[in-house]
């Protein structure tokens, strides 16, 4: 029935049924009796036909209103449907840490917005063992963080080095420590801000610590100093404006910290320094949109004059 109400569209329009069966690619005969059939389902006469050609009876011009009206909505139905269809294809799940995200990961999502405006877009930002239990279970596609050490061997996911990071100890304007040039035992009598802290749950990641990391926590008394956990970046900026807790975390965030009034410490030595890179699956690399992104981070890394150390 729809197919017909097509063919009466283009006879309604042209008032001319040769003219209208060439549109359609069909012969005359055919839509001659097309039309005919119609009218018999209808069971009122829609043309008015003469030497001359065709015109619409009361019924026809009735007919041709509502036809072209559900034509529209058959159209607009479509296109819904393929900008669903699309939304879902092309799918955008990333995690990052609130540096990278505040780095190049947000442009990153500006980029896809543009060229997809209709796709969904699901952006976790978090802990770096947080974001690797999302990735695991499928929830993100790729993510871009620390390396992980000690992490437990996946063999379905592969790491994307991208650059170097050295970390920087910040802390509020007026800092007793700002007055100083720090060493590692002169931050560990202060508490730290903790942001992202890996939790209880998420510690089946990482196989028995080895003996690097736990050197790593003695060396800067994570063991035995007060400790502010937080998963918000906007938090750990408020406890530090309101105490005296420092936050270790990457000297890229620095002009970003400094309009909180955040400032780093005058260190004797680099606090630490780690490789950043992207996580993502195995088979990813087949992914054509995974492939994307890591190519798209790599270009907007190397165009950074922040991000200094590139891979």
């Amino acid at each position: 029935m729809f197919k017909l109400m097509i063919q009466f569209i283009q006879v309604a329009k042209t008032q001319n049924v040769t003219q209208a069966a060439n549109n359609l690619c069909l012969s005359q005969p055919t839509l001659s009796h097309n039309m005919q059939k119609l009218e018999e389902k209808l069971g009122s006469k829609l043309f008015n036909r003469n030497s001359k050609g065709i015109t619409l009876t009361s019924s026809g011009e009735l007919l041709y209103e509502q036809a072209k009206m559900m034509q529209n909505l058959y159209e607009n139905t479509l296109n819904k449907l393929e900008k669903n269809k699309l939304r879902h294809q092309t799918e955008l799940k990333i995690g990052c840490g609130d540096a990278w995200w505040q780095l190049f990961i947000r442009d990153c999502v500006q980029d896809f917005r543009d060229s997809y405006p209709h796709s969904n877009i699901s952006v976790d930002v978090g802990n770096h063992l947080q974001l690797m239990n999302l990735l695991l279970s499928d929830e993100i596609s790729i993510f871009v963080g620390h390396e992980i050490l000690g992490l437990a061997q996946y063999e379905d996911i592969l790491f994307h080095p991208l650059f170097q990071c050295s970390e920087e100890v910040y802390v509020r304007k007026g800092h007793p420590l700002l007055e100083i040039t720090c060493s590692n035992e002169d931050i560990a009598r202060f508490p730290s801000v903790d942001l992202g802290a890996a939790k209880k749950r998420f510690t089946h990641l990482v196989q028995q610590q080895n003996e690097e990391l736990t050197t790593f926590q003695k060396r800067h008394y994570l063991q035995e100093k007060v400790i502010y956990n937080t998963n918000s970046l906007l938090t750990a900026i408020d406890l530090l404006q309101n105490s005296d807790a420092i936050l270790p975390y990457p000297m890229t965030m620095r002009d970003y910290f400094g309009g909180f009034d955040i400032v780093p410490l005058q260190m004797k030595e680099c606090f630490s320094k780690a490789t950043i890179g992207a996580y993502l699956h195995k088979d990813g690399q087949q992914n054509k949109q995974s492939t994307a992104l890591l190519e798209k981070f790599k270009e907007l890394i190397k165009n950074n004059p922040q991000i200094n150390g590139e891979f």
